[in-house]
């Protein structure tokens, strides 16, 4: 059966990564205990990096030290804001478009430093609770697994919880010669160019919004791809080396493949357009669409216009499961697919009737 397995924040969340109403809170107790980007780079520039965010955050937000944590804003409101007046030639109280590029790249530091899988620790989580996480990824890339010639994953999320466990299972032999990442890539190891497999591969991740284990040359706008781990780090390095420049110059550092959490979000990225497009043919002839941990919001029009679409065009429609955590969410689900098989039990639950 074709499958497309979708998973949102709420599953990155139940394998132990935070949602997006806890990063602004996460990334200001971290600067306020000094260990916010402790470990990416040098400790000069990591003292630096944090006493620019924080003066960028009270400045934009006068009240920021003192609000609570549920009175802070999402941390998509700093990033619409900030997107917003850089499109169009504004300035805010941060300063000019300068200032703003900067802010903006601190946050998107930020966020990715804060998904990191060896940073977990870091947010005092037990190691009876990060166990059980992990087995839940591994439950979900047993599923997978079992289905990979035949399905897609297809996530929204920048973590590598789940395909990360699907690597280890295949090797990196493997999977460097039979993945589906909706893109031409080059591997960060030795730079060769690998193309997208003319025959079905052996797996397909789709990351919409890009990945930590990929970094761009904003030259030749080429991908690397590391099917070993996250690689997002080496961004930030300042000394220039190997694993952090492009073949085609060595004077750039390669930046971060990831697309900024704001209402203002637009891909322009050739390989996220060929992530979208892909993925929307997938959903579009799948018999089976899994959705898990997805809430549906409103206000991502993207996402939102990407199933309707998927769904409308469609020649038979697909069986639809959504797995969440409650019911929040159902009436959403049920306008757009009033069909749709909604479990609210989790993702444990349904592995469990997988079985």
């Amino acid at each position: 059966m074709r499958t497309a397995f979708f998973t949102g924040a709420g599953a990155s969340y139940a394998l132990g990564y935070p949602l997006t109403n806890q990063l602004l809170p996460l990334v200001r107790t971290q600067l306020l205990d000094h260990s916010l980007f402790q470990g990416l780079c040098d400790g000069r520039k990591e003292a630096a990096d944090r006493t620019a965010l924080q003066a960028f955050l009270r400045t934009l937000y006068p009240g920021f030290d003192d609000s609570t944590d549920q009175s802070l804003p999402l941390i998509t409101e700093a990033f619409s804001l900030v997107e917003y007046a850089l499109a169009n030639g504004e300035s805010l109280s941060v300063g000019g478009q300068g200032a703003l590029q900067r802010f903006r790249d601190l946050l998107k530091q930020a966020i990715t430093y804060l998904i990191l899988d060896d940073h977990r620790s870091r947010r005092g989580v037990a190691a009876d609770v990060v166990q059980r996480q992990r087995q839940l990824a591994d439950g979900i890339s047993t599923w997978f697994a079992q289905r990979s010639d035949a399905a897609a994953l297809i996530t929204t999320n920048y973590d590598i919880s789940i395909e990360s466990t699907l690597y280890r299972r295949l090797g990196e032999s493997e999977v460097t010669k039979r993945i589906d990442l909706g893109f031409d890539w080059r591997h960060v190891g030795d730079g060769r160019e690998r193309s997208r497999p003319s025959q079905d591969p052996r797996l397909r991740v789709y990351k919409l919004h890009g990945s930590v284990n990929q970094l761009r040359c904003s030259s030749c706008g080429y991908v690397y791809f590391n099917p070993l781990g996250s690689i997002s780090s080496l961004a930030f390095r300042e000394e220039l080396i190997d694993p952090n420049t492009c073949h085609c110059r060595q004077d750039v550092r390669l930046e971060l493949h990831i697309v900024a959490p704001s209402h203002v979000r637009e891909v322009r990225d050739a390989n996220l357009l060929s992530v979208w497009r892909t993925t929307l043919e997938w959903m579009r002839t799948a018999d089976r669409w899994v959705i898990a941990g997805y809430s549906l919001p409103s206000e991502d029009l993207a996402i939102r216009s990407l199933l309707m679409r998927a769904y409308a065009t469609a020649e038979r429609k697909p069986e639809v499961t959504v797995v969440q955590r409650g019911t929040e969410s159902k009436a959403r689900y049920e306008l757009i697919f009033p069909k749709c098989d909604f479990r609210d039990d989790g993702l444990e639950a349904f592995l469990a009737r997988e079985r």
